[in-house]
């Protein structure tokens, strides 16, 4: 089936197929339009699942956690190009396991198998933002200079965390260690990842706030509203970092940088 040759080309034009429907009259989403329409049920069910923490634990908290990823993931299904979406996807499945086991504690391997998956989370965005850090314009070129100065201080703070959590840590340490690591390096990466502008660095820094919380009440004192504060800002990084990729997306010039309408 062949697109009429009046349909104009673009870099967005739809499929020959989507076209050759949309001729006929058919109603058709677009691609942006479907992933705007996920991405913002995504944040509902995460700002639902936030509220329903009052009643928590519940029957199938471990499901109404997930859902947020999950649909997520489903935004992502026609984001282009294919190696994207694909590491993108690997990211927010890794991401899903790692929300349903931290939320059955009653697991033996809840934390560590959570651990686990969110290291491979972290493993995966880095494959995502390592070419848009590590693009043509070089490494530090056209990145905004608080993102720069951004990436010693997270790296400072991290060794710093460590080593007060590292008298509570036990047999943990390494794996501890293993996964801060990973967490630095996405947020590094996150933080000269361009295009992609602001929403990209608040999300690797919300994710980073957001473990750190764990941490600390986890390993130093529990305190009051952490499961608010912890879901929230976990939240507010997902959903940061995917619209950084599925919403925010400009294209980037021959040198490298952004385009102009690219929010930095």
């Amino acid at each position: 089936m062949s697109v009429p040759e009046s349909t104009p080309a673009g870099p967005n034009e739809e499929s020959k197929e989507d076209a050759a429907l949309s001729s006929r009259g058919a109603p058709l989403e677009s691609a942006a339009s479907q992933t705007r329409r996920l991405w913002m049920v995504a944040a509902g069910a995460a700002l639902a699942y936030g509220v329903s923490l009052r009643g928590a634990p519940y029957p199938d908290q471990a499901a109404a956690k997930v859902l947020m990823c999950a649909l997520l993931f489903l935004a992502c299904a026609r984001h282009e190009p294919p190696g994207e979406r694909v590491r993108l996807m690997a990211a927010l499945a890794a991401s899903a396991a790692g929300d349903a086991l931290l939320a059955l504690p009653q697991l033996a391997f809840s934390f560590m198998g959570g651990l686990g998956a969110f290291l491979v989370a972290h493993l995966a965005y880095c494959a995502l933002l390592a070419p848009r850090a590590f693009g043509p314009a070089g490494l530090w070129r056209g990145v905004p200079f608080w993102r720069r100065a951004a990436v010693p201080l997270l790296g400072a703070c991290a060794a710093a965390m460590y080593a007060v959590f590292f008298p509570h840590l036990g047999p943990l340490a390494v794996a501890v260690a293993i996964y801060m690591l990973a967490l630095c390096a996405m947020a590094s990466l996150a933080l000269l990842a361009k295009p992609g502008g602001i929403a990209l660095s608040l999300g690797a820094l919300a994710f980073v706030a957001s473990d750190a919380m764990i941490g600390i009440d986890r390993f130093l004192s529990p305190f009051q509203g952490s499961d608010y504060a912890i879901w929230f800002s976990y939240a507010a990084a997902q959903l940061s970092l995917t619209a950084g990729i599925l919403l925010f997306e400009a294209p980037e010039r021959p040198d490298g940088f952004p385009t102009a309408n690219t929010p930095d």
